[in-house]
């Protein structure tokens, strides 16, 4: 690739590198493109791209892995939510109703 840098960080585990590596796939870089090398105890993730997208992409490596869980989460919880519309919308009336009532107390 003409013109291209290494974009790279050291995480401590196997399940942190594939985080990252979700979390390039996630920005728009191939997957594939990602190399994961295991250095002793930790493992290095390091793609290979233009020197325009060098930057974003140091970005996204350099990126929380607790942010991506709870990223994650939030969408199981999005998905959970719209499988079952009608118990959340049982959640929501009662709900509803209990601020209504904790609300309107002599």
């Amino acid at each position: 690739m003409p013109n291209s840098t290494l974009a790279s960080v050291t995480v401590p585990s196997l399940n942190a590198a594939r985080s990252a590596r979700e979390r390039l796939a996630r920005a728009g870089f191939a997957r594939n493109s990602v190399d994961i090398e295991r250095h002793g105890n930790a493992f290095e993730v390091s793609i290979k791209t233009k020197e325009e997208n060098q930057e974003r992409a140091q970005r996204v490596l350099s990126g929380s892995a607790l942010g991506n869980d709870m990223r994650e989460a939030g969408a199981r919880a999005l998905d959970a939510f719209h499988g079952n519309r009608l118990l959340a919308l049982g959640l929501a009336a009662i709900a509803g109703f209990a601020i209504f009532s904790f609300t309107h107390r002599r």
